[in-house]
């Protein structure tokens, strides 16, 4: 038997799961856009300390720089990323005088993908630096 107070509701279900689930795939999207940017990430830090570990056992600045930038691996694990880019430093140890210690500083920036109409700081950008006392 069919009431006839609901003929206003009929397309409120539809409404209701349209919003849902539009909420729901911003969600989804934000968390697959978060572990791309913390895997960019984990690839800028391990670029940093295998520039540093070069330079603390006495590769030139410049070669040690050259490799870390080598680390960046292949076009896939660049999703949305620009390169990486690392700058090397050397200066005395405040601590101890005979001592130097080398620093490796990399970065890039990430551009958002999935999520790039809404309103989020673009392009995301990553660093690391890493410090060691040179053997």
């Amino acid at each position: 038997m069919k009431r006839k107070g609901r003929r206003g509701e009929d397309g409120a279900a539809a409404v209701e799961m349209a919003i849902v689930l539009s909420l729901l795939f911003i969600l989804l999207f934000g968390i697959v856009e978060s572990a791309f940017i913390f895997n960019r990430w984990i690839q800028v830090t391990h670029a940093a300390r295998e520039g540093v570990r070069e330079l603390s056992i006495g590769v030139p600045l410049a070669t040690a720089e050259t490799n870390a930038e080598a680390t960046d691996g292949s076009n896939t694990a660049k999703f949305g990323a620009d390169a990486i880019n690392c700058t090397a430093s050397s200066a005395p140890d405040p601590n101890n005088a005979s001592a130097t210690v080398v620093q490796m500083t990399c970065d890039t920036t990430y551009r958002l993908r999935l999520l790039g109409m809404l309103p989020i700081k673009d392009p995301v950008p990553l660093s690391s630096t890493a410090k060691m006392r040179k053997e």
